[in-house]
């Protein structure tokens, strides 16, 4: 039989979307239904096909995050859905096979790939371990219950802004650029991403996603959870605290260590094992 992986082009979505639903029925039911046609993140994704048949997906982003203050770029593993037909044949385990030697290629000095999933048994089999991180310093929302929040409006913040290429021309657009700065400015830790504008942009559209500013302070809200708080301000309260981790509630954190001939990928090793690498919700979905 005829199978192979390749990439697949984003521009082409819609191609896709019925083979999203059919693997992850969940997340793309309701995405789809609040016509968001794309995905939640930047990535490269790849399709695997079987006799001319697309049966499964891979994806793998670009993770920017602070390593002792040093922006480390590392391949996120995302997206690995196999059609329910061709499942219990071992694909999955070739997209991640495919996906660990694509990164081993493009990240050579950090190819470790955090993933989130609420089915770790899948990965543990392919080098994967679960990571679970001091989580005593992570911020709680009785500890800033929610009071005076907002949502944005994303139809009045242009793309072309959230890519910095034009300043901001309206109050939506200039109370997005003041969270932005914010959250730059703020308390820096080993795994604080560097955040793309389509990070930003899902931030700002999330439709269960309020905020709230208080000078030089900003805290963001799903619901009534609080999942994360940053300062401008040295010397507020909410620098004592990390943001929530793990993605979604169901999920849990894994890393991939098997590579760790580099200096990047020992220190990598070091903070996990010393349980000081942290991955804050907001920039995982």
């Amino acid at each position: 039989m005829e199978k192979f992986i390749s990439r697949f082009p984003l521009s082409h979505f819609d191609e896709l979307a019925p083979l999203l639903l059919r693997c992850f029925p969940d997340f793309w039911e309701a995405r789809l239904a609040r016509g968001m046609r794309s995905f939640p993140y930047d990535l490269k994704l790849f399709c695997a096909k079987l006799e001319g048949k697309r049966i499964g997906t891979v994806g793998i982003h670009d993770y920017q995050f602070l390593l002792d203050g040093i922006v480390t770029p590392c391949g996120g593993l995302c997206d690995v859905g196999v059609d329910p037909d061709f499942r219990g044949h071992g694909y999955a385990a070739k997209l991640q096979e495919f996906a660990l030697a694509w990164c081993r290629k493009y990240y050579p000095y950090c190819p470790m790939m955090p993933l989130y999933t609420d089915k770790p048994e899948v990965y543990l089999s392919r080098g994967w371990r679960i990571y679970k991180p001091d989580r005593t310093r992570e911020i709680r929302t009785e500890d800033f219950p929610k009071r005076n929040a907002f949502r944005l409006d994303i139809r009045k913040i242009g793309w072309d802004f959230l890519r910095m290429k034009r300043p901001a021309r309206n109050d939506e657009e200039r109370t997005a650029r003041r969270i932005q700065e914010i959250y730059m400015r703020g308390v820096s830790f080993n795994g604080k991403c560097v955040r793309s504008p389509k990070t930003w942009l899902e931030l700002f559209a999330g439709e269960e996603h309020e905020w709230v500013l208080e000078g030089e302070t900003s805290f963001l809200y799903r619901k009534e959870r609080l999942l994360e708080a940053y300062s401008a301000d040295a010397t507020h309260p909410v620098n004592a605290f990390l943001p929530v981790q793990g993605g979604h509630d169901s999920n849990q954190i894994m890393v991939n260590l098997q590579t760790t001939e580099t200096e990047v990928m020992k220190r990598i090793a070091e903070l996990v094992e010393q349980n000081n690498l942290s991955f804050p919700i907001a920039d995982t979905f």
